[in-house]
């Protein structure tokens, strides 16, 4: 049997060198985080959105890997921005301008691998993680691996409700060398054993992609 991987001391360099230069090429714009376009991102932000449903405006939500905030952008443009926020991200640049664009909201400056406990400041009712396990850059799939599945042991214990994040999907008629493909049910075997059989994984978007959902409750009490 072979011995599971030691977790990351840190989160890789690859991945902050990577978006840290989609965004001085591209700018606060969907390229400038790594998405293609535009409608894809916002779609992406509506999928994360739905692990709450209507109960985001009472709740408190982290955006982790938050970027320039325009999770946040979109949520209170649509009338959905919950009632506490904070978000969190490695990149200074990236942080610079969601300070920029909401500057009475909190922007935490954090790896949260290498960040002493607590890895946050404090429990959240939901915490989501839009992008930074679809993309691999330099890093091997062995390391994605290992930092995907640790970041998410160490947020698990600070979400209250749930949990989403995104990542590429295995089932398509090619894969890309700098994405992260993920098999649903090795994913899956790692959520079971992180949070029980509460997961729910959401395909049904058009995107090559899917979205876990990892909740605290059973469906009835949701």
């Amino acid at each position: 049997m072979t011995p599971p991987r030691r977790p990351p001391a840190a989160s890789p360099d690859a991945l902050a060198r990577y978006y840290d230069a989609a965004l001085a090429t591209h700018g606060d714009t969907a390229r400038g985080a790594g998405w293609p376009n535009e409608d894809d991102r916002r779609t992406r932000f509506d999928v994360m959105a739905d692990i709450a449903g209507p109960r985001l405006a009472a709740a408190s939500l982290c955006d982790v890997a938050c970027g320039t905030g325009a999770l946040l952008t979109h949520l209170a443009a649509t009338g959905r921005a919950p009632a506490r926020y904070l978000g969190v991200d490695i990149s200074e640049a990236a942080l610079d301008e969601a300070r920029a664009k909401h500057p009475d909201v909190p922007f935490l400056t954090r790896d949260l691998l290498a960040a002493p406990d607590p890895a946050l400041p404090e429990p959240f009712d939901y915490i989501v993680v839009n992008g930074l396990f679809t993309v691999r850059a330099e890093v091997d799939e062995g390391a994605m691996w290992d930092f995907m599945t640790a970041t998410l042991a160490r947020l698990w214990p600070f979400a209250r409700r749930g949990m989403a994040f995104n990542v590429m999907s295995a089932v398509v008629d090619w894969t890309r060398e700098d994405l992260f493909h993920v098999p649903q049910d090795r994913l899956c075997a790692f959520l079971f054993g992180l949070a029980g059989r509460r997961v729910v994984l959401r395909n049904d978007y058009d995107l090559y992609e899917y979205t876990a959902y990892v909740f605290r409750e059973g469906a009835a009490e949701r």
